[in-house]
């Protein structure tokens, strides 16, 4: 699978022979991940209590500093600046 070519990481879930055909490397390990038991354990238990704002036209979630570390899963966090 080419990393490097143009578009969305993920096609079209309609269409079934362009969903596994065209999904990239980061795609399909989303689409493991996310249907992963103690994944979804782990992110229902860090996403109680979470903030959630919109900015820029992207969602902010807003973890509290005694969440479960999502790290292990590979994810990247960055801490945000407060005014």
């Amino acid at each position: 699978m080419d990393e490097t070519r143009p578009g969305p990481a993920w096609p079209d879930r309609q269409d079934d022979r362009a969903y596994v055909d065209q999904l990239t490397s980061r795609g399909w390990a989303w689409e493991f991940l996310r249907r992963n038991p103690e994944f979804q354990k782990d992110l229902a238990n860090a996403l109680r209590g979470a903030e959630r704002t919109h900015a820029r036209s992207m969602d902010i979630i807003s973890l509290a500093s005694n969440t479960v570390d999502l790290s292990r899963w590979g994810l990247l966090f960055c801490k945000l600046k407060r005014n």
